[in-house]
């Protein structure tokens, strides 16, 4: 360890922040959705570009060397910039989406509508009192969602928090299950582009061009949230991409779990580059164990790595 290495709780921290940092150099996949990670100062330099609020055909040329490491979605959209621009070259993202948004808020109303329906359908077998509260936020819903200037956008983080406290006292577990998995079928701008283009065309042309980069970016993802009296250094870090640790909020891993399935498959694949880094004496031995060690306690043994390699 280095001379200024600090202990907290008789523990050493393994990596300094610049060390961590550095280990976006080397092509991470996120811990969580196993997607390549943009370094972080890359996104800083992108941000005080001040061309990509303009024409177009300028910000496709500025963003085309980020293209390969763009989240799914943001990749479509991005194509869809590409091929736009040819033809309205002097027109910025804001005025091409809006020329879209109609066309892709037609296509999202009808996905939501599906799942809505689906939803709605339990009030026949809840307790009254829950049935009553869920047409309520049904009916608020579809308020929002016909309307095509809505006082307040559609939330689905929040419709699903709000669904979550409707059925939390309800016996039947595998009922709750169910009408959560349903709900968690709704269409978010990270997996649906009609999603994407509808939340923002709002968005000012510059912010527009900075979202099809913002989920790549590498962050340092608290594992105990910091609410939770999680320590603030590599002791309580993984790398993770913007996108799934600003969609954890300060929910346990397990949830995060839930919504991302392969989390515990792309946990490995991460540790498995962290060990290869740390043969070539890039990333430490200290901080790949107390990784596995902390992954294991907070996911209840969901994410057991396997770091045997680390010891040939």
């Amino acid at each position: 360890m280095e001379k200024n290495s600090k202990k907290i709780e008789n523990l050493e921290i393994p990596l300094t922040r610049k060390e961590l940092k550095n280990l976006f150099n080397y092509h991470i996949p996120c811990l969580c959705c196993g997607l390549e990670m943009l370094h972080p100062d890359i996104y800083t330099q992108l941000i005080e570009n001040t061309e990509l609020g303009k024409e177009s055909s300028k910000v496709v040329e500025i963003l085309a060397p980020f293209e390969k490491i763009m989240h799914p979605v943001e990749r479509q959209v991005f194509n869809m910039f590409k091929s736009m621009s040819s033809k309205y070259p002097d027109k910025n993202f804001k005025e091409l989406l809006i020329m879209k948004k109609d066309i892709h808020e037609l296509a999202l109303v009808k996905i939501q509508s599906v799942i809505f329906n689906k939803i709605s359908f339990y009030r026949r077998i809840l307790p009254k009192k829950m049935a009553r509260q869920l047409r309520k936020l049904m009916i608020n819903t579809n308020d929002i969602i016909f309307d095509p200037e809505p006082h307040k956008p559609f939330s689905r983080r929040i419709f699903i928090h709000k669904l979550k406290n409707i059925i939390k006292n309800l016996d039947n577990k595998k009922l709750k299950h169910e009408i959560i998995e349903i709900a968690r079928r709704l269409p978010r701008s990270s997996d649906e582009v009609c999603a994407f283009v509808v939340k923002n065309a709002r968005k000012r042309p510059e912010v527009i061009a900075l979202n099809l980069i913002h989920p790549s970016v590498g962050t340092f993802e608290h594992l105990q949230p910091k609410c939770m009296n999680g320590m603030n250094n590599s002791l309580n870090f993984a790398l993770e991409c913007s996108y799934c640790n600003n969609s954890r909020h300060h929910y346990p891993i397990s949830v995060q779990i839930e919504e991302n399935p392969y989390m515990p498959q792309n946990a490995q694949i991460q540790i498995n580059k962290l060990i290869s880094l740390c043969k070539k004496n890039v990333c430490k031995k200290e901080y790949i164990e107390n990784l596995k060690l902390v992954l294991k306690c907070l996911s209840e043994n969901i994410i057991n790595l396997d770091i045997s390699p680390l010891q040939k």
